[in-house]
């Protein structure tokens, strides 16, 4: 039985009459127990409901962000150039000043052959070109040949003209329009080229109209031929 609240000591006494020295572990969680004689602690008031706050307003819509643009990766280093080989020294077993004859001999002969393949080559090219210009000269004369004498000209005269051949010379061959206004532009200018009537061919012997008188040779005249006289 638990002893009364006015004959306790001045020690607390715990709910199963034990003496207790400070608070219990109930009591500094703040438990209380229905027997316990300062009771439970009186229920705190119902807190009066608070209006909920207004809700806040939705933040707008934030503007998509521009794309990043990536910088160019920057270029690798290009690698160093390998170092030249290491000329290995001549071993050379003699007069050295035969050995320096010998290589100057070698690059004499190096140089002449050179030279003479430029020679060569330069002649190779000059004679290219000749060939194409006397190719070319063929050409232009084979065409006036054959159609001079469809347009009516000489073609001789065409050909020995040295203002005609010069004008010629800028014609297109592929063109053959331009051929034949070439021909016809030299004809307006110059009446002797174009080709006139041929005369007939003659058959025959000589003239035959009266024998020539004929002498007798004598020995004075012999000798006087024979002396110049």
């Amino acid at each position: 039985m638990a002893t009364p609240t006015k004959y306790r000591h001045p020690v607390a006494i715990n709910r199963d009459g034990m003496a207790q020295i400070g608070p219990t572990q109930f009591e500094l969680r703040g438990i209380r127990f229905a027997d316990d004689p300062a009771g439970a602690p009186p229920a705190a008031a119902p807190a009066s409901p608070v209006a909920p706050a207004p809700a806040a307003p939705a933040p707008a819509p934030a503007a998509p962000a521009a794309p990043a643009v990536s910088a160019p990766a920057p270029a690798a280093p290009a690698a160093p150039a390998p170092a030249p080989a290491p000329v290995a020294p001549v071993q050379y077993r003699g007069d050295p000043d035969e050995y320096v004859r010998e290589l100057r001999g070698e690059a004499r002969t190096h140089r002449e052959a050179k030279e003479a393949a430029e020679t060569l080559a330069a002649e190779r090219a000059q004679e290219n070109t000749t060939l194409a210009a006397e190719r070319d000269q063929l050409r232009r004369e084979n065409t006036v040949i054959l159609r001079a004498g469809e347009l009516g000209a000489k073609a001789a005269a065409l050909l020995d003209s040295k203002e005609f051949t010069t004008a010629f010379a800028a014609v297109d061959l592929a063109d053959p329009a331009a051929v034949d206004k070439a021909i016809t532009d030299a004809l307006e200018r110059n009446s002797a080229f174009k080709a006139g009537p041929s005369l007939p061919g003659t058959s025959g012997g000589g003239h035959q109209g009266g024998a020539a008188p004929t002498t007798t040779p004598t020995i004075e005249g012999a000798v006087k031929a024979r002396l110049g006289g």
